[in-house]
């Protein structure tokens, strides 16, 4: 776990207050922050003056052992794109793969843009389930309903919880406003298929795939930048 102190503002009243908050979370010591982040709690603060309570959103770091996975949660501003994200990052990563000692295998490690990625993560960790396959499937999807699921606009979103031995829970969110609308039912039998198709050709899904930020939509966008 590591906190450092800021000084913020309120965006309902502009109070400046000093903050401490969670720059790193460790969820085998420190569970209980874990809890907070899916509970939305995490980062959260009260306005000294107004009394508003809100979000911090900053760059995190979420470590998880007994998974052996680091995801860093860094949040696209007004100053840095998602694509500049994206670049840094993989810029960072591989200078770091690179002066590691030839004998240590490097830590599997993701990257996402929001919480609502991260949360979605951690349950598809938890109910070990395949990021990439997950991936792919809502590529499919993306490409089979494109005025249900332009993703342009909409970003899909699996629902571990509410999943069920036959179906996978998809909720369709609105990219700028956040709000969930429709939700989509997958076949968990297609699924699984897919699962041993990764486990008999795993090249096929990283190169389509190849992380640290594996995200489907962002596969498609870049896509069509390509394209034109």
């Amino acid at each position: 776990m590591s906190t450092k102190k800021f000084t913020i503002g309120c965006p309902s009243c502009g109070v400046t207050q000093e903050v401490e908050l969670h720059e790193s979370i460790n969820v085998q010591s420190n569970p209980e922050l874990k809890q907070a982040l899916l509970e939305n709690r995490l980062n959260r603060v009260t306005c000294s003056d107004c009394e508003a309570n809100f979000r911090i959103d900053m760059p995190l770091l979420y470590s998880d052992p007994e998974h052996e996975l680091m995801v860093h949660w860094i949040p696209e501003t007004k100053q840095v794109s998602c694509d500049q994200i994206i670049e840094d990052f993989d810029r960072s990563l591989e200078e770091i793969n690179q002066i590691l000692p030839k004998d240590i295998t490097p830590p599997k490690v993701r990257l996402v843009l929001t919480r609502v990625e991260l949360v979605e993560l951690v349950f598809m960790l938890e109910a070990k389930m395949s990021q990439r396959v997950v991936e792919y499937v809502k590529y499919s999807i993306y490409t089979r309903n494109p005025e249900k699921v332009p993703y342009q606009s909409k970003q899909l979103l699996l629902n571990v919880q509410d999943s069920t031995d036959e179906e996978l829970c998809f909720v369709v969110q609105d990219v700028k406003t956040k709000e969930l609308g429709t939700i989509l039912r997958y076949g968990r039998a297609a699924y699984d298929s897919m699962v041993e198709l990764y486990k008999e050709t795993p090249e096929d899904f990283v190169g389509m795939f190849p992380g640290p930020y594996i995200s489907a939509r962002q596969l498609l966008l870049d896509e069509e930048l390509e394209r034109e």
